[in-house]
């Protein structure tokens, strides 16, 4: 492999745009009340830096994007090594699964199918929004949940309980929300292949109200569950995590209100930083409290 492939391969994979996803996975650890131990590291690194990466290198194979897409301006030259490359990631991270459980390895299969189904030609569930709605809002965001959750619990236990209910339901609202902003700069192209996304379907205007409507039951479900008390939660998390939403709201607002007058590549540069921002703040506040809660268990 020349070293230009391995250059544009590795961007491929699109690492930082896998690790804002990381909340979905956090957030199900923490609530399962988890510990840091070594099957946390295990099971976070083959879902982000393996099993994520090796789908989303998949997907760039078959779609061969020229504008820009999640995580990449400029997504850089397609080489043949890359779809065997994306194959041996899933692989590698299905054998990393398996000491973490016959729970979170069935979640992980699973991600691989939805894989496969959403991008492969033969299916391209991408190209059907029934389809599409089912792979964001119920695969990467509820089962997004439920791989931190079971890699917490070691299997299904309490999986179906009210707080984790909830928690897959924040997750899953919260994923769907993001999911226009990540798909209105590429309608130009996605109309072109023939890909009938939410955005092509219902416009830039009305995916972004989806969008706003996803968030706000998002920020509903979190604080119903932080009012609960689950896993230690306490009114201060109730204002944080209300004020979190609000501020993705605002965000998403203004992309509305400006989305005329930004080129594809602005509104991509916009929506990289709401993006990013956001994970990094939620990331770091889910850890904080994690530790925050195993100091007062002590």
């Amino acid at each position: 492999m020349s070293a230009s492939a391995l250059r544009d391969n590795w961007k491929h994979l699109r690492l930082p745009f896998q690790l804002s996803l990381a909340p979905i996975f956090l957030w199900g650890y923490f609530l399962a009340q988890g510990e840091p131990d070594g099957r946390f590291l295990s099971a976070f690194f083959s879902v982000h830096a393996l099993l994520y990466t090796g789908i989303t290198a998949f997907n760039s194979w078959y779609d061969r994007d020229e504008g820009p897409i999640g995580g990449l301006e400029r997504p850089p030259a397609l080489h043949p090594s890359l779809l065997p490359l994306s194959l041996l990631l899933q692989a590698v991270g299905l054998l990393m699964a398996i000491p973490v459980g016959a729970a979170f390895l069935t979640i992980y299969l699973l991600f691989v199918a939805l894989g496969v189904l959403y991008s492969h030609p033969r299916f391209r569930w991408k190209a059907r929004i029934a389809f599409s709605t089912l792979v964001v809002f119920g695969g990467q965001g509820a089962l997004g949940f439920y791989a931190g959750w079971t890699a917490a619990k070691g299997s299904w236990a309490e999986a179906g309980s009210l707080s984790a209910l909830l928690g897959a339901l924040t997750a899953a609202f919260t994923t769907f929300g993001i999911y226009p902003l990540t798909q209105v700069y590429q309608m130009e192209e996605d109309r072109r292949r023939g890909d009938r996304t939410l955005c092509v379907w219902m416009g830039a205007q009305r995916s972004l109200r989806v969008s706003q409507f996803c968030l706000l039951m998002a920020a509903v479900c979190g604080v119903i569950l932080t009012l609960r008390g689950a896993a230690g939660l306490n009114r201060g998390d109730t204002a944080s995590l209300a004020a979190a939403y609000a501020g993705l709201l605002v965000g998403v607002e203004w992309m509305r209100r400006n989305f005329t007058r930004l080129s594809p590549r602005e509104a991509f540069r916009w929506v990289i930083r709401l993006q990013y921002g956001g994970s990094l703040l939620l990331s770091l506040y889910i850890l904080l409290r994690w530790m925050a809660e195993r100091l007062l268990r002590v």
